[in-house]
C-alpha cells in the first residue's frame, strides 16, 4: 500500500470515506421563535452570524440522533456492520458520562465486540480530531466508523441573548477505510478555558471566539495544504465548522479563495458543535457539491481552544 506522511515525518496510509450520514431533531426553531424567548430579531441574528433556524432536540438523544447518523453512513457505504473494528464518537454533550457514547452505539448498531470503541471531546474541532485518530489506530484491513453528535440545546442558556441564537442539535457520520490516497493533518490547542466553556451552560466570550477563529481558519488551511504540497487554490471544496458566516467569509477573503467553494448550512442548522463538519459534509456529497476524486479540506475550531484541518481526496 502506497504511503502518506504525516506532520511528525511519520509514514501512514491514507483513507477513503466510503459513506456518509446526518441527522436533526424534527423541531425547528426560527429567529423569530427566539425573539418569544429573549430581547433578540432575525435581523440582528441573521447579520452577525448568518443563522436563520436551527434544530432542537425534544424527545431526541445525542445517542438515538448518533444512531441515526450511523446507519445513514453505513447504508451509504454499503459496508457491512460486522467488518467495522473502530468506533470514534466526538461529544461534547453525552447522554451520560459512562458508558460512552461509543460503547451504546457499538450496541445500537450490533456491531461485532472485537474492536475499540470511545468518545474523544475536542469540542468544536471533534470530528477532525476523530479522523486523526482514526487514520492512525485502523488496521490495514479495517474499516472505522465516526460519528459526531450534539445535544447542545441542553447545556444552553436561553436567557442569555448572546449564546441561545447560536447554537442546535445533530448529528452526522462517515465510515472510513484504510487506501493508497492521501491525507494530511494539522492541529492545535492552547488550552484557553476562559473563552469558550461548558460547566452548566455554554459560556462565551464572543470577541475571543471570533479572533481565534478567523486566525485559525485559514492558518490550519494554509499548513495542511502545504502539507500536501497543493496550492490553496486547487481545493474543490473546503468543509468548515458550521459557527459564523463571518469568520468563513473572513477567512475565505484571507486565502483569496471564492466563498463558493466554502460550503455552508449553518443557515439551518446553527452551530452543532462536533456534529458540525460530518452533518455539513454529509449535505455535500448527498447533493453533489463533493464528488468522486475531487479535494477537500475539513476544518474545527472551538472551545479548548483547539483547532484542527484534514485534506483528503474524496
Amino acid at each position: 500500500m502506497e504511503k502518506t506522511m504525516g506532520p511528525a515525518g511519520v509514514s501512514a496510509p491514507g483513507i477513503r470515506i466510503l459513506g456518509t450520514g446526518s441527522a436533526a431533531p424534527a423541531q425547528i426553531v426560527s429567529n423569530d421563535d427566539l425573539t418569544r424567548i429573549v430581547d433578540t430579531n432575525d435581523e440582528w441574528i441573521r447579520s452577525r452570524t448568518g443563522i436563520c433556524e436551527r434544530r432542537i432536540a425534544t424527545v431526541e438523544t445525542t445517542r438515538s440522533l448518533a444512531r441515526a447518523a450511523a446507519r445513514a453512513a453505513l447504508a451509504s457505504s454499503a459496508i457491512d456492520p460486522a467488518r467495522i473494528s473502530l468506533l470514534l464518537c466526538a461529544t461534547v454533550t453525552p447522554d451520560q458520562a459512562s458508558p460512552s457514547l461509543a460503547c451504546f452505539l457499538q450496541r445500537d448498531l450490533g456491531l461485532r465486540e472485537q474492536m475499540l470503541a470511545f468518545d474523544l471531546n475536542a469540542a468544536c474541532s471533534g470530528f477532525i480530531y476523530a479522523l486523526i485518530c482514526a487514520q492512525r489506530l485502523l488496521d490495514p484491513e479495517g474499516i472505522a466508523l465516526v460519528v459526531g453528535s450534539e445535544t447542545l440545546s441542553r447545556r444552553t442558556d436561553f436567557t442569555d441573548r448572546n449564546t441561545c441564537v447560536l447554537f442546535g442539535d445533530g448529528a452526522g457520520a462517515a465510515v472510513l477505510e484504510p487506501a493508497p490516497v492521501p491525507f494530511f493533518w494539522s492541529a492545535t490547542a492552547c488550552g484557553d478555558d476562559d473563552a469558550l466553556s461548558i460547566r452548566e451552560h455554554i459560556r462565551m466570550d464572543g470577541q475571543a471566539v471570533f479572533r481565534f477563529a478567523t486566525k485559525a481558519l485559514a492558518a490550519r488551511i494554509r499548513e495542511v495544504t502545504e502539507k500536501a504540497g497543493r496550492a490553496v487554490a486547487e481545493i474543490d471544496l473546503f468543509v468548515c465548522h458550521q459557527a459564523n458566516r463571518r469568520i468563513i467569509t473572513h477567512a475565505a477573503r484571507q486565502l483569496a479563495v471564492p466563498l463558493e467553494r466554502f460550503f455552508m448550512n449553518l443557515a439551518t442548522y446553527g452551530n452543532t458543535s462536533a456534529a458540525s463538519v460530518p452533518l455539513a459534509l454529509d449535505e455535500a456529497v448527498t447533493g453533489g457539491r463533493l464528488k468522486r476524486g475531487q479535494r477537500v479540506v475539513l476544518v474545527g475550531f472551538g472551545g479548548g481552544l483547539t483547532s484542527g484541518a484534514v485534506y483528503l481526496e474524496y
